[in-house]
């Protein structure tokens, strides 16, 4: 029995390593733990892309809830994908899922991939200074596992840097990608909202600790203005972070609103200024997004450590408008958020400026959820994720050191394409803590995606690689392609082929025979048998190609199939004649040792002469006749 067990563990060792290998397909969008902003609907399109490693002709799709949600039935997201990938769209429901996707070839199942989670849910930017990015002191992970964020961060706004992965937001280890290098008080909120409204929750981290409302017009404009040189503004800090919030990760899932708590280096601002410049990050945020109604849901906050006027009445006004004055009107979209101030004292904040105590950041953090009720979600407009873009392949056959041509729309301000993930010297992403500088890379699992230049064109010529592309729009928004996995890409042979003659009678069948081919033929006829036996209409030339996963080889010489009794040269006949078949027609002889059967019919016509040889047959019933008139 122990014997047996070994083998029986070692049968299924095999056929799981076996199955692993033979894996035909690969999903490569979403990534786990993506969430996409749903609609006032409670729906999102989830994009869903993916690389073919063998033949497949439909693709189909499904979510299966986990917790919230509405599991879908298997639907059809592409048929007879090309240009090296698969995708598609699944309209889906706000919750918590797991994605799975079928690929077929011919009604035959060839391959099933699952992302273990993916969501529909609510997802924000965060931004404003410190108490927005959090800092010294402790932080509140999340404890619903339906609270996300991009654990990585990198205060230099690399863009070159930015990975693209989701993980669930932890203790002070985490972070909330662009930049935030702690979760702060916003694992406690996305708990709050995940048990409310029962979908996922995503945040990125835009916050720049010790920024003024002038710092971020100022950068959002992209002008100078004075500053520590510790906010590098040469990097375009601190719009910057915010910035790749909205265009870049935002593109990819779609966004609620800006989260905004800024104020607190504004003691000596007017409010008409702090309205000014914040009205202008506002506008940019939009401007970038391509969103002009993105919600922005303001705090009220100014104590440093005691409560200023000048940042209150400005984002007052931002919310409400100044005195019914028509020159300082409430900015559109723009919802109330908490009155922080009013959380006060050293239980909640030991300096008296940040919630750096845990009874501080939970009632921070149930400010923030009260402030985001029903009253905002339904009348903010989200911007949902944008699709993915199109990318077309072409083979060079003529170039075989750089074989394969790939495609971007053209019309965008600037292209950027990928053909390898960053070195660990790449990805390293750098924040400040006071007196040390942290470092970080993206977790395994992440896209970390090296962009080779953002001002490349929109054709690519290249072997071999992982390619993916991004485009920006003169807005500053970016999308993003498929990942296009060429890494076992064949270009292939040119074939040859032989036919088994060159003229044959009409109703009789004629077979080419193909060599050389690295993959499978595509014959003239749309046939991909090899050998291919068929029976030729008229007289016509034909051609086979070698068509490998992704590229199809030029055309073979061509081959003349003269279909006519009437043949130029002697023939010598042999075989059965089993039913009426065309005649046997020649320009000189005919030779024959065939058996006519019973049912068989045939005639011969020759110039010169007909000749029965021994063994020639023609049995009671047949029909046979022989003339010597010859053919034209």
């Amino acid at each position: 029995m122990k014997t047996k067990h070994h083998i029986t563990f070692l049968i299924l060792f095999i056929s799981v390593i076996s199955m692993n290998a033979i894996a035909q397909i690969a999903i490569t969008h979403p990534l786990e733990r993506m969430i996409f902003q749903r609609n006032n609907s409670n729906q999102a399109n989830i994009n869903i892309a993916g690389n073919y490693y063998s033949a497949i002709d439909r693709v189909e799709a499904r979510v299966v809830a986990l917790q919230g949600g509405t599991s879908t039935g298997w639907t059809v997201i592409q048929t007879n994908p090309s240009n090296g990938y698969f995708s598609g769209t699944l309209l889906v429901a706000g919750g918590w899922y797991r994605l799975e996707v079928n690929a077929y070839n011919e009604n035959i199942l060839i391959d099933t991939k699952t992302v273990q989670k993916v969501g529909v849910g609510e997802v924000f930017a965060i931004a404003g200074q410190s108490n927005a990015q959090g800092g010294a002191g402790v932080s509140t992970p999340a404890t619903d596992d339906r609270v996300n964020s991009i654990n990585y961060s990198d205060n230099l706004t690399d863009y070159n840097r930015l990975p693209i992965g989701f993980s669930k937001m932890v203790g002070d280890s985490g972070k909330i990608g662009p930049f935030h290098y702690v979760p702060w008080a916003w694992g406690k909120l996305g708990d709050l909202l995940a048990a409310r409204l029962d979908v996922p929750i995503l945040f990125y981290g835009a916050g720049h600790g010790g920024t003024s409302s002038n710092d971020w017009s100022k950068s959002s404009q992209g002008l100078p203005y004075d500053g520590e040189s510790w906010k590098r503004q040469d990097l375009g800090a601190p719009y910057r972070a915010l910035e790749n919030s909205v265009a870049y990760y935002g593109s990819l899932t779609g966004l609620r609103g800006v989260i905004w708590h800024q104020g607190e280096s504004d003691a000596s601002t007017f409010f008409l200024p702090y309205y000014e410049n914040i009205k202008n990050v506002i506008s940019k945020t939009r401007e970038n997004a391509e969103h002009s109604t993105l919600a922005w849901i303001v705090a009220r906050a100014s104590r440093n450590p005691d409560p200023h006027d000048g940042p209150i009445f400005g984002q007052n006004t931002l919310i409400s408008g100044f005195n019914n004055d028509p020159n300082y009107p409430a900015v559109p979209n723009v919802f109330a958020g908490p009155n922080t101030d009013n959380i006060n004292g050293s239980t909640y904040r030991t300096d008296g400026i940040h919630f750096d105590t845990y009874a501080g950041q939970i009632e921070f953090a149930n400010a923030w959820d009260a402030s985001l009720d029903n009253t905002f979600f339904t009348n903010s407009t989200p911007m949902m994720a944008s699709p993915l873009l199109a990318i077309s392949l072409t083979c060079n056959p003529a170039n075989p050191a750089s074989p394969i041509s790939l495609n971007a729309p053209a019309g965008y301000q600037k292209y950027a394409w990928s053909n390898r993930q960053n070195t660990v010297s790449e990805s390293i992403g750098f924040n400040y803590n006071g007196c040390c500088q942290f470092t970080n890379i993206p977790p395994v699992g992440y896209e970390n995606l090296n962009w080779r230049t953002l001002d490349s064109v929109a054709t690519l010529s290249a072997s071999s690689a992982r390619f993916a592309a991004n485009v920006r729009k003169t807005s500053k928004k970016v999308l993003f392609s498929p990942i296009i996995d060429l890494t076992t890409f064949t270009l292939p042979t040119t074939p040859t082929f032989v036919a088994s003659a060159a003229q044959v009678r009409p109703n009789e069948s004629v077979t080419l025979s193909g060599s050389n081919c690295n993959g499978s033929y595509l014959w003239s006829t749309s046939a991909s048998s090899n050998p291919l036996t068929f029976v030729p209409v008229s007289t016509a030339s034909y051609t086979v190609q070698c068509k490998t996963l992704h590229c199809i080889s030029s055309v073979s010489s061509a081959q003349t199939i003269t279909v006519s009794s009437c043949f130029p040269s002697a023939l010598s006949l042999s075989g059965s004649v089993n039913s009426a078949e065309s005649p046997y027609e020649s320009k000189q002889s005919i030779q024959s040792n065939q058996k006519v059967q019973l049912s068989g019919k045939i005639d011969y016509n020759a110039k010169t002469k007909v000749e029965l040889l021994p063994g020639f047959e023609a049995n009671a019933g047949a029909v046979f006749k022989a003339f010597i008139l010859g053919c034209d």
